[in-house]
């Protein structure tokens, strides 16, 4: 079996209009570069919405002022969130934290769509996403055999475990993560880049987001 050696670049692909999956567990303040690799000058988010299954309107890894923000629980919230995204104005941004995403989502979505998938656990349905943002790979930790068995799924590639765990290493000296992408390349099968890690992204917390925010916590600690 022929072995291709893997050889990544710094990543700089604008994102905007894609499907883009953020899989975790992502450590406090080691996140994907998501603001800078959506973000178009030329045509600026109409619209913004959050999908989580948290009672308030804070996100954990993207924090802004969202339009909207749906609660989901069961297919009746999916209905709700699926109908304001059909009609907000575009371009729209969804973001979606900690949450499966239904099959139906997929057919409804198109390059005016930009949407964020933030999850913590291992997805089993690969094919919708144009991006996969990994985890900076900690060491003696077993995520870097998760990101292995992904890119060799996505990837379309083969190369040996050994040189895997040699660039996860160089990484890990660099405090830098891992992305596979298929935006704009010429290869089926996509390719591999490296990216900085950042500690904040997003815009200033607003009234409304932070009375929630505050709310809620003084309910948490009502009920310990």
């Amino acid at each position: 079996m022929d072995v291709t050696t893997l050889q990544i670049e710094a990543f700089n692909t604008n994102l905007h209009g894609s499907k883009i999956l953020c899989q975790g567990p992502f450590q406090q303040g080691k996140y994907p570069p998501i603001i800078e690799s959506i973000t178009h000058l030329r045509a600026p988010f109409k619209k913004k919405i959050l999908l989580s299954n948290t009672p308030f309107s804070l996100s954990k890894y993207l924090p802004m002022s969202y339009d909207a923000h749906f609660q989901v629980k069961d297919g009746q919230d999916w209905t709700l969130a699926l109908t304001y995204m059909t009609y907000a104005p575009k371009p729209l941004l969804v973001v979606v934290e900690d949450i499966a995403i239904p099959d139906g989502l997929w057919a409804k979505l198109n390059q005016s769509t930009t949407l964020v998938h933030w999850i913590s656990s291992p997805v089993l349905q690969l094919r919708p996403y144009d991006t996969i943002f990994f985890s900076a790979i900690e060491e003696q930790s077993s995520y870097g055999e998760t990101v292995y068995k992904i890119l060799q799924s996505v990837y379309k590639a083969t190369y040996s475990p050994k040189e895997h765990k040699e660039i996860a290493q160089e990484l890990r000296v660099a405090l830098a993560g891992m992305v596979w992408s298929r935006i704009g390349e010429d290869r089926q099968g996509g390719n591999v880049y490296w990216y900085d890690t950042v500690a904040h992204q997003g815009e200033n917390l607003s009234d409304k987001q932070l009375s929630e925010l505050f709310g809620w916590l003084s309910k948490q600690f009502m009920n310990d």
